[in-house]
């Protein structure tokens, strides 16, 4: 389940300029918007909060570069919050497994607009040693959501099934 957020003042602007239908996206539901002509960081903090009610949230992962409120706030409501490192020691694992199941068509995601966008926008970085990383000074266009998607893997496989009761053991399944 995909969230991707764009400041509202500036949609038509970016629909012009980057030749994107962000004003597609966000009257579909596939993209939300914040107030202002930046992103309102506060605003996905509560949406993060509320989904935390909703849902098992066990880890957030962040860029360590510029997250320092938005992680001290995060905290402050009880996440569990881990640095992730954007380098090929901690992202190729993950990339990896990533490829794997999108080979093997078991990576599920309702074909989401914008993520398949990001996806599709990547450049893959191969280092001397075989490891792989998006890079998104070589990628055509947007890759935030495919990094996070990345990373959100990562942590589902350090975090693996502990063996305990399970959210949907309780509530069932949320149909969006």
């Amino acid at each position: 389940m995909p969230y991707f957020w764009i400041p509202e003042d500036t949609l038509d602007l970016r629909v012009k300029r980057d030749h994107v239908p962000y004003d597609v996206w966000e009257k579909d539901g596939s993209l939300k918007t914040t107030e202002g002509n930046v992103v309102h960081y506060g605003y996905i903090e509560k949406f993060i909060e509320e989904m935390g009610l909703k849902f098992n949230i066990r880890e957030i992962a962040f860029d360590r570069w510029g997250a320092v409120q938005m992680v001290q706030n995060l905290e402050g409501m009880g996440f569990t919050v881990v640095p992730f490192g954007q380098g090929f020691k901690d992202m190729s694992p993950p990339t990896k497994e990533l490829m794997k199941l999108t080979l093997e068509k078991r990576l599920a995601h309702s074909g989401h607009p914008v993520l398949r966008w990001n996806m599709d926008n990547i450049f893959v970085r191969v280092d001397p040693a075989g490891n792989i990383k998006a890079d998104k000074e070589k990628s055509t266009e947007k890759i935030d959501g495919a990094i996070a998607t990345i990373m959100a893997l990562d942590r589902a496989i350090r975090c693996g099934n502990d063996g305990g009761a399970s959210v949907y053991d309780d509530r069932g399944l949320f149909v969006f």
